[in-house]
């Protein structure tokens, strides 16, 4: 019992001091993993165990990847051509955009995503003369339901892929679809409520290229020979994602193989790439199962999911419906990749006590992980990074007129995406 008290106390230290945002997340997390060493929650050969080195694997060679890609002015270079292509209308640019994003982190993470989408966005309505509070929501919760699409999308999804034993097909097979409908219902939904905002001028399309040269598509481009063949090598360890079950080999493995190309062909670049990768995410991650592993380690976990069994008598339906909609509001406010490493042994637990199939609770925790991030500012990467941009840019993005749009279209995500996983995995 006293252990169950110094682990909670933990967790409830770390996520402090994480909203607090008086230390960073990594520091905190960190701090959390030493005290539950330090305390004798876990051993030093339970660290070891309870780090899910697959999934750092994953993470670390797709963040060298992407990291190449963004280095080459891929991205930008995407973005200015999809720009060209709606002629400066606003709604092709908030359709198209938001399409951009949802299918671009479907395969990257959406930290970069959004790092330049919402860049150019900003820049393209500067040119407009439009607000670009619009986009920028609909490109945040365009990329987190996009990311909830793969294994390798978002965070969450990878935990749960790597943890549970799920390949990167399961992920597009079974949550492909309903992050489509989703996406296309939160899209419909946004166009609504944002009506106003496209309201079409006309637009001299010779006169804002003579008057912004770098908006010019080929102006982004840093090095044409480099960035073909990064493509080359994205492409090729996505087709590896998408067979390594067939070829029997780890996502981990896909990754590094196509990490070690891409750092092969950087030639001097290479050691800058290694530096420029997210070290402070991979130990976040890193500290964070330690965290959850003393949770899991003291029973905690378990308590807490015959808690759920028991409050929903054990019915799948209630039990999804409950997992969605208690949880989504919560993740919305809290960091959704600790929610997520939090939750994988309590639906592993689920899954034991009720015979429940283990990839219905999989499928329903990665939708909620992601979704819900949809609804406020510091609810997933990609809402952070896209707001973190426009305050950069001068335009300031209040808690109020982000929610007020954001967190309705995500409450009606989450109810189509209870009434499709019902639907589709318990009926």
């Amino acid at each position: 019992m006293i252990e169950k008290g110094l682990a909670l106390g933990i967790l409830i230290l770390v996520y402090a001091l994480m909203i607090s945002e008086k230390v960073h997340r990594t520091v905190a997390v960190l701090m959390g993993a030493s005290m539950m060493v330090g305390l004798g929650i876990v051993s030093e050969f339970q660290v070891i165990k309870f780090i899910h080195w697959e999934a750092l694997g994953l993470i670390f060679g797709m963040f060298i990847i992407v990291g190449a890609l963004a280095e080459t002015g891929f991205f930008r270079w995407v973005g200015l051509h999809a720009l060209r292509a709606t002629k400066f209308d606003p709604l092709k640019i908030f359709i198209l955009f938001s399409i951009i994003s949802a299918v671009l982190a479907a395969f990257m993470d959406s930290i970069t995503v959004m790092i330049f989408m919402a860049t150019l966005t900003i820049e393209a309505c500067r040119v407009m003369d439009v607000k670009p509070l619009s986009f920028l929501i609909a490109q945040i919760a365009s990329a987190n339901i996009g990311g909830a699409a793969t294994m390798v999308g978002d965070p969450p999804n990878v935990l749960i892929g790597t943890s549970l034993g799920y390949s990167f097909m399961d992920f597009v097979v079974n949550v492909g679809p309903i992050a489509v409908v989703l996406f296309i219902v939160n899209i419909v939904l946004m166009r609504y409520l944002f009506r106003k905002s496209f309201v079409k001028h006309p637009v001299d399309m010779e006169r804002i290229y003579k008057e912004h040269a770098e908006l010019e598509p080929f102006s982004a481009i840093k090095d044409v020979r480099h960035m073909q063949m990064c493509i080359s090598i994205f492409a090729f360890t996505v087709t590896m994602l998408v067979l390594h079950q067939y070829l029997d080999m780890m996502v981990a493995t896909v990754a590094i193989i196509g990490a070690t190309l891409v750092l092969l062909t950087g030639g001097r670049r290479a050691p800058e790439l290694v530096e420029k990768i997210d070290w402070h995410t991979i130990l976040f991650l890193a500290g964070l199962f330690v965290v959850v592993g003393g949770l899991d380690a003291v029973g905690l976990l378990t308590d807490f999911a015959n808690f759920i069994v028991s409050s929903t008598g054990g019915d799948p339906i209630i039990i999804v419906s409950a997992l969605l909609w208690v949880f989504a509001p919560i993740s919305a406010f809290l960091d959704n990749v600790p929610f997520a490493a939090a939750m994988i042994p309590v639906i592993r637990t689920i899954h034991e006590t009720t015979g429940m199939p283990l990839s219905t609770l999989a499928w329903t925790l990665a939708i909620v992980s992601d979704v819900s991030g949809n609804a406020t500012p510091i609810g997933s990467s990609a809402s952070v990074v896209g707001v973190s941009v426009a305050k950069r840019e001068g335009f300031h993005i209040g808690w109020k007129e982000y929610c007020k749009t954001a967190f309705p279209a995500m409450l009606v995500c989450i109810a189509v995406a209870n009434v499709m996983i019902v639907a589709i995995f318990l009926l």
